[in-house]
């Protein structure tokens, strides 16, 4: 009788103790081995359908398929989704409670399943973090390919709050970036993918300072969480002090292995043009079937879900960088290193480049699908345009930000405001700024 009384006591404590289990045990404590494997994971598993694919490339079910993440969420979940494969502690300061922490010890979800549980755990962590959190889980980097690398991010200052995971640093000393942006009701789980530079001027806007919180950063480890962010071992301030007119050229130069040809750096940053173009057509998409199904005028909450003018700002600057490395080219060498059909492929989406780009745009006409073109997309049923006109369309202020508008004016078919627009308070009203060349 005792020893079953023992037995029942042992049960008890025993489900007690489950009941309380942690999302993840710790198995495994992070070490530069560690920090290294973590990278080339990043390098080599962490793709934009990461989250869309139903089975894992061994088959198995995916345990993360169906999450939707912003571009916050993305950035966390490289990290998180690492720790948690590898038993790893995860711990971030909490956004909630001034010198508290978040870590996989949590055991809100007792009694679910594995996958339940770490399910459970990245919901609550999207609805928790965002790129106002980043700068209390990270710190600043110095420039070097030792310090920024697969796993790091980059992130804006909190005007613009966007931030972007590093896939890997290319050979040419490019950033490969996999990220996201706001999430709406119809917001698919695949994530986005670019290998060119974010526009130091957007990312560092009206703050290259450390205070700022922008650039180049990498994970805090534990003992450096709820300290002052300069304590952390491999701080450095080295990316505020290069001028932000030479930030991209400087930066890059200083984590290549080797220079990308003309042709290879046209390539690049016209696929990036496209990137922009076609991610724009989900993004408005998804305003638009928001519109089918509300009459009312957005609160601004719901506005900046669907509106898009950081979206129409990186691809503008997109464009403005194309434009300028294409004519440092013609400066240099005339092109000659460009193929006659990468020419005309540029002359159409660059129809003056001698030109200053207001005067470039007072001329361009309407730009139809041609052998030059290059990305044909359908942006609204039945309606395609290539890379030139979209830029064309962009550049004249014919692309509409506002999620009050209808496709029509969302994409410049119209001019808008449409009268649903005129209506409605807006916010963050996006125009482009034809005064650089």
């Amino acid at each position: 009788m005792f020893r079953a009384l023992i037995l029942a006591a042992s049960l008890i404590v025993g489900i007690g103790f489950q009941a309380k289990a942690a999302v993840w045990n710790d198995v495994n404590q992070w070490s530069p081995a560690w920090e290294a494997r973590f990278a080339e994971w990043v390098r080599t598993s962490w793709q934009v359908d990461f989250f869309s694919r139903s089975t894992l490339p061994n088959g198995q079910s995916n345990p993360y398929a169906g999450l939707r993440l912003d571009c916050a969420d993305t950035v966390y979940s490289m990290r998180l989704i690492f720790s948690y494969e590898n038993k790893l502690p995860f711990v971030i300061q909490d956004p909630t409670a001034s010198g508290k922490t978040l870590s996989n010890k949590m055991s809100r979800w007792d009694g679910q399943s594995e996958t339940q549980r770490i399910r459970g755990f990245l919901v609550f962590m999207f609805q928790t973090v965002s790129t106002k959190s980043l700068p209390n889980d990270t710190y600043p980097t110095a420039i070097s390919r030792d310090a920024i690398h697969s796993g790091s991010l980059i992130l804006t200052v909190a005007k613009n709050h966007h931030s972007w995971s590093v896939k890997e640093i290319l050979p040419i000393g490019v950033p490969y970036l996999v990220y996201n942006s706001t999430v709406g009701a119809t917001s698919g789980a695949g994530l986005q993918q670019r290998q060119s530079w974010p526009n130091p001027e957007w990312v560092f806007e009206e703050n290259f300072t450390p205070a700022g919180n922008a650039g180049f950063r990498y994970w805090r480890p534990q003992a450096s969480l709820n300290q002052p962010v300069w304590k952390t071992p491999g701080y450095s301030e080295e990316q505020y002090h290069i001028p932000l007119g030479k930030w991209v050229r400087t930066v890059q130069a200083k984590l290549a292995l080797r220079q990308e040809t003309d042709a290879q750096m046209m390539t690049r940053m016209m696929k990036t043009t496209c990137e922009d173009l076609t991610g724009r057509v989900s993004a408005v998409n998804d305003g638009l079937n928001y519109l089918k199904n509300n009459s009312r005028c957005m609160d601004y909450a719901t506005y900046d879900t669907y509106s898009t003018p950081n979206r129409d700002q990186r691809a503008f600057d997109d464009f403005v960088a194309l434009r300028r490395a294409y004519r440092e080219i013609l400066t240099a060498n005339g092109g000659n290193q460009l193929s006659l059909e990468m020419k005309q492929q540029l002359a159409k989406i660059f129809p003056y480049i001698s030109e200053s780009t207001q005067s470039e745009t007072n001329k361009m006409a309407a730009q139809g699908v041609t052998s030059a073109s290059i990305c044909v997309t359908e942006y609204l049923p039945g309606k395609r345009m290539d890379v030139a006109e979209f830029k064309r369309r962009l550049y004249t202020g014919l692309i509409s930000n506002n999620p009050h508008d209808d496709g029509a004016y969302r994409w410049g078919d119209l001019r808008g405001p449409s009268q649903r627009a005129k209506s409605c308070q807006s916010w963050d009203p996006w125009t482009p700024d034809l005064s650089q060349n």
